[in-house]
C-alpha cells in the first residue's frame, strides 16, 4: 500500500514554481533585449525614464506570472484529484517536461500574440474612417477598442497555455494510486477567489489607468507604487480574510470554479455599488463642492476606506451565495 506523502499538495506546488519561472525570466530577458540591444532601444530607455512605465511594466509581468501560477496550480490539483492521488512515479520528470513545455510555449505565445497585435492594429489603420465614426477619435471608447480585444485574447492564450502545459507533463506519467487526492481546504478556495479578484483589479485598474494618465501624469513614483502595488496587496489581504472567515468548514462538491465565481462576483458586485454611491453622491454636490473635494486628501482616505468596505461586502456575499451554509444533523437523544 502506497502511504501519501507528508504534505499532499507538494507536487502542485513544485509545478507551479516551475511554470512561472520560465514566464518571469523571459519577460526579464525580452525587456533587457528592448532595453539594450534592440533597434528602439534609445526610445524605450527614454521611455523608462517615466515612473509609470517602470511600474506598470513590473505589474504586468507580475500579473501574467499570478495568471500562470493560478491556473498551473488549479490544473495540477485537479488532475491529481481526478485521479485520487497526491504524486506521481516520476515527479522529477514531470517538472522538467514542464519547465521545457513552458518555455515552448512562451516563445509561440509571445510570437503569436506580436503577430495577433499586428493584423489587429493593420485592421484599425485600413478602417480608420469606420473606426473613427464607430468609436471616435478619442475618449474612452477608442481606449477600450485599442486595448480590451488583445488584452482578452492574451489572458484567454494564457490560461489555455497553462492547463496545455500541465497536460502534456501529465502524459508523460503516472499517477500513483491509493495515495489519496490532494486536499481543498477552505483556505485554497479563500486565496483563489481572492486572487482571482486581484487579476480583476488590476486588469480593470491598468485598463483605465493606462486611459486617464494619458491625460494626467504624476511625476512621483511613490503614487504609482502605492496605486499599483500596495493598495491592490492590500485588496488581495482583505478579500482573503474575509473569504476565510465566511467560508464553510467543508466545501462539498464546490471546486476551482466556484472560487473563481466568486473573487469575479466580487469584483463586479464591488465596482457595480462603488458606481452606484460614487454618482448618488455627485448628483447632491455643487461643482464647487467636487472641486473642492477633489482637492482635499481627506477625500482620497474617505474613498478608499469606503472601496475596501465594499470589497469585504463583495467577499462576504460572493462566499454566502455560493457556499451556502450547511446545516448540521440534529442529535439524536438517547432513549
Amino acid at each position: 500500500m502506497n502511504t501519501p506523502p507528508a504534505n499532499p499538495n507538494a507536487l502542485v506546488w513544485r509545478l507551479t514554481i516551475a511554470a512561472i519561472v520560465p514566464q518571469l525570466l523571459g519577460a526579464v530577458l525580452v525587456q533587457a533585449y528592448l532595453l539594450l540591444a534592440s533597434p528602439m532601444a534609445d526610445q524605450m530607455r527614454e521611455l523608462y525614464t517615466r515612473p509609470d512605465m517602470v511600474v506598470t511594466t513590473v505589474l504586468q509581468t507580475c500579473m501574467a506570472g499570478m495568471l500562470l501560477g493560478l491556473t498551473t496550480w488549479c490544473s495540477a490539483q485537479g488532475w491529481l484529484r481526478r485521479h485520487d492521488a497526491s504524486g506521481v512515479d516520476r515527479p522529477g520528470r514531470m517538472i522538467a517536461v514542464l519547465l521545457a513545455v513552458s518555455l515552448v510555449l512562451f516563445v509561440l505565445i509571445s510570437t503569436g500574440l506580436a503577430l495577433l497585435q499586428h493584423a489587429f492594429y493593420r485592421f484599425v489603420v485600413n478602417n480608420r474612417e469606420w473606426v473613427d465614426s464607430a468609436f471616435g477619435h478619442y475618449g474612452l471608447a477608442r481606449a477600450l477598442l485599442t486595448a480590451l480585444p488583445l488584452k482578452l485574447c492574451g489572458i484567454l492564450i494564457s490560461i489555455l497555455g497553462g492547463w496545455l502545459a500541465v497536460r502534456i507533463a501529465a502524459w508523460s506519467v503516472s499517477p500513483v494510486a491509493g495515495t489519496g487526492a490532494p486536499p481543498y481546504r477552505p483556505r485554497h478556495a479563500a486565496w483563489i477567489a481572492a486572487l482571482t479578484l486581484l487579476l480583476w483589479q488590476l486588469h480593470v485598474g491598468l485598463a483605465l489607468g493606462g486611459y486617464f494618465t494619458t491625460y494626467a501624469r504624476s511625476p512621483e513614483l511613490l503614487n504609482y507604487v502605492i496605486g499599483y502595488w500596495a493598495l491592490p496587496a492590500l485588496i488581495l489581504a482583505l478579500a482573503a480574510w474575509v473569504g476565510l472567515r465566511n467560508l464553510p468548514r467543508t466545501l462539498g462538491t464546490a471546486g476551482f470554479g466556484r472560487a473563481i465565481a466568486h473573487g469575479t462576483l466580487a469584483f463586479w458586485l464591488t465596482q457595480l455599488l462603488g458606481v452606484g454611491l460614487a454618482l448618488l453622491v455627485l448628483w447632491n454636490m455643487s461643482v464647487g463642492q467636487i472641486a473642492r473635494a477633489a482637492e482635499a486628501y481627506s477625500t482620497m482616505a474617505v474613498v478608499l476606506l469606503f472601496y475596501f468596505a465594499l470589497v469585504a461586502l463583495g467577499s462576504y456575499t460572493g462566499a454566502r451565495l455560493l457556499y451556502p451554509r450547511r446545516e448540521a444533523p440534529p442529535e439524536i437523544a438517547p432513549a
